[in-house]
């Protein structure tokens, strides 16, 4: 054999070996790029995962809070509540709101509603009424005492509900209650007397 042509069939052969590594180098490098973006895609997986775990953490924590604050605040309730009429035969309901246990609080924020109701009576004589009453400060025990303007033709019972929009005496901390209840007349005092 002619020396050029062993030249020339060892170069092919160098060069068909070289580019059969290539080949192998580029599917070695393009099983790499695929696990690298596999992997990649499962550490976005986990991140996202791990940001939806934060945020339901902060989800509970802030319920807790939520409710912590609530659990700590004003309880009111409802007493001693009746319809009659004023002066002028107009019917009101006079509520007695009553602050059974919490904190001080610098305002008692009172606001009604219900069928018949027209509003609340600042001055119990006067027949204005206004949407919201501010009732001043409060603490537990004591009795705030308002009266509910009601339609001429009400239909004992009344049902009256009552939103409480309060905040502390000492701190920046606001509450709100909703206390519902019927109201119903007055009943008159039976007296009996006996003969001697």
């Amino acid at each position: 054999m002619d020396t050029e042509v062993v030249v020339a069939v060892a170069g092919a052969g160098v060069s068909a070996f070289a580019a059969g590594v290539a080949i192998w180098q580029a599917l070695v490098a393009k099983q790499q790029a695929r696990t690298a973006e596999d992997s990649a895609l499962s550490a976005r997986r986990q991140a996202d995962a791990a940001e939806a775990q934060v945020q339901l953490m902060q989800r509970q924590i802030d319920g807790e809070e939520a409710e912590r604050h609530a659990a700590n605040g004003p309880v009111f309730a409802l007493i001693g509540h009746w319809i009659e009429g004023d002066r002028q035969g107009q019917p009101r309901a006079k509520v007695r709101l009553v602050q059974r246990s919490g904190p001080a609080l610098s305002s008692v924020l009172v606001t009604v509603s219900g069928n018949d109701v027209d509003g609340i009576r600042p001055d119990p004589e006067d027949m204005s009424v206004v949407s919201s009453l501010d009732l001043g400060e409060s603490s537990a025990g004591a009795e705030l005492e308002f009266c509910v303007g009601l339609e001429y033709q009400h239909v004992p019972p009344v049902q009256v509900a009552v939103r409480i929009d309060c905040q502390a005496r000492d701190t920046a901390a606001t509450w709100t209650r909703d206390l519902a209840d019927s109201v119903t007349q007055r009943s008159a005092v039976t007296r009996t007397f006996r003969r001697r």
